[in-house]
């Protein structure tokens, strides 16, 4: 018979709420920015808008790629930090540097490339040359994002979300009147319209980067951590351990953002009209969504280290209180998404043929936040045990195999943006299940074997 054990589900909440709180406030601070950036290119008109959205969605798989190859750190050193390993800690984020500096280097090849290959999206040339301009200005600015994707791992893996917290909340405030004088041009600054977004992205990844490197040497919370401009030698058993992990959470997220980005390529012979309320959409949803993903951070990291203090038993507790939270929170979400979808889209645009059609997507857009989250939750937990090779191939398999091909047989054949909106539902509800499905599996096994399933530096599970 099931029972519900009130006191340990309260402290396992506790637990992941206080880990959570800032880094909800972070996220929402980072998604924050995004909206930011889509109102004023939005006033700056259609066309500026429909290059934000189609660049800002390229840049979105390059940004996860970056974490995703980033995402050992976090578990990783949460993991060390339970067992007391604080050395051990510091060792693994100066080797994850390296993963930073290489990965960060290919983007910023990718991006300065945009004038070739930007060629074979199908828009309108005035749209195109906006988004190019956007990209080229994020090239800029790759490499430091890189370098404080994994200084953020190691603080949140280290349990300090706190000044992570803080860090992002100023750097939301400064995009804002960066934005504004770069977007619509100040004293001797020149308009730059929808690309001024890219630089003001720009500017402030740089100081988000200085930020946490003035933090992590000067917080006596790092104690073990001697951070220098010159990168220590490669320690290839660290190394091929951290990639081990994070290539798979890297092409998992990877698959999961360019399924979202190609529909937006996809839907660009529609017109701007329905690119930007299909951006405007995406931006709202993913607002909600990223408390979500916070919840599912805070879950990795409280897992990590149950796992880390060989309490295999209570790691499976707190996942099922984690992912069972995430679904109350989406339900939640959906209802505010159905009544407050035509205040939350006039904050964007007034324009009416916009207003219209991404009004009735928030309807879609509420109905997948209850599998949206679930799957992120789950996934999150699985981060935390370290088990990140299977559910890579069931997010690939959910996202492009019955995703992408639901909504694009959906959208041509029967109900046009709709019916790829139709096809995201259907995407994340088979993540959703199947993510569900394997933490069962992954924390019964840890407790069978007493906590010590791990992954092995050569990629094995043991």
């Amino acid at each position: 018979m099931f029972k519900i054990y009130k006191r340990a589900t309260a402290t396992e909440l506790s637990r992941i709420t206080t880990l959570g709180g800032p880094l909800v406030i972070s996220n929402l601070a980072v998604i924050s920015m995004g909206v930011t950036d889509t109102i004023v290119a939005g006033r700056a008109g259609e066309v500026d808008l429909a290059g934000l959205a189609l660049g800002s969605s390229i840049w979105a798989v390059c940004a996860v790629t970056l974490m995703g190859l980033l995402a050992a750190v976090s578990p990783v050193v949460a993991h060390l930090r339970g067992a007391r390993n604080e050395v051990g800690a510091a060792a693994e984020l100066q080797q994850a540097f390296w993963i930073a500096l290489a990965g960060g280097l290919v983007v910023v090849a990718a991006l300065l490339a945009v004038p070739w290959w930007s060629q074979w999206i199908d828009t309108e040339e005035p749209v195109r040359r906006v988004m190019q301009h956007y990209l080229l200005a994020l090239a800029t600015s790759t490499l430091p994002f890189a370098l404080g994707t994994a200084l953020r791992g190691y603080c949140e893996g280290m349990a300090q979300v706190r000044a992570v917290m803080r860090i992002y909340l100023a750097a939301a405030v400064l995009n804002i009147p960066l934005d504004m004088a770069l977007v619509f041009g100040w004293g001797p600054l020149p308009a730059l319209g929808g690309a001024g977004c890219g630089w003001a992205t720009s500017l402030v990844s740089w100081a988000i980067a200085l930020a946490l490197f003035w933090h992590a040497n000067n917080d006596r919370t790092y104690r073990a951590l001697d951070l220098r401009f010159a990168l220590p030698k490669p320690h290839w058993p660290t190394l091929r351990h951290q990639l081990a992990l994070g290539l798979p959470i890297c092409i998992g997220a990877g698959s999961e953002v360019t399924f979202f980005a190609s529909l937006t390529v996809l839907l660009a012979p529609y017109g701007a009209t329905i690119v930007a309320a299909h951006q405007i959409g995406m931006n709202i949803g993913s607002i909600f969504y990223l408390v979500a993903l916070a919840l599912a951070q805070a879950l990795s990291i409280r897992v990590a280290q149950l796992l880390g203090q060989g309490r295999p038993k209570r790691a499976r507790f707190s996942s099922t209180v984690g992912v069972s939270g995430g679904l109350l929170y989406a339900l939640a979400t959906g209802l505010v998404l159905i009544v407050l979808r035509h205040p939350f889209v006039s904050v964007y645009t007034s324009d009416a043929d916009i207003i219209a059609v991404a009004t009735n997507l928030l309807l879609l857009c509420a109905a997948f936040q209850l599998v949206d989250v679930a799957q992120a939750m789950a996934w999150g937990a699985l981060r935390g045990y370290k088990d990140t090779r299977v559910p890579m191939y069931m997010q690939i398999l959910s996202y492009w195999l019955v995703g992408l091909t639901s909504a694009r047989w959906l959208g041509e054949s029967f109900w046009g943006v709709y019916g790829y909106w139709a096809g995201i539902c259907i995407g994340l509800g088979v993540a959703s299940v199947l993510l569900g499905a394997r933490l069962w599996r992954t924390s019964g096994m840890a407790i069978k074997h007493r906590g010590r399933l791990d992954i092995s530096p050569s990629g094995a599970q043991t």
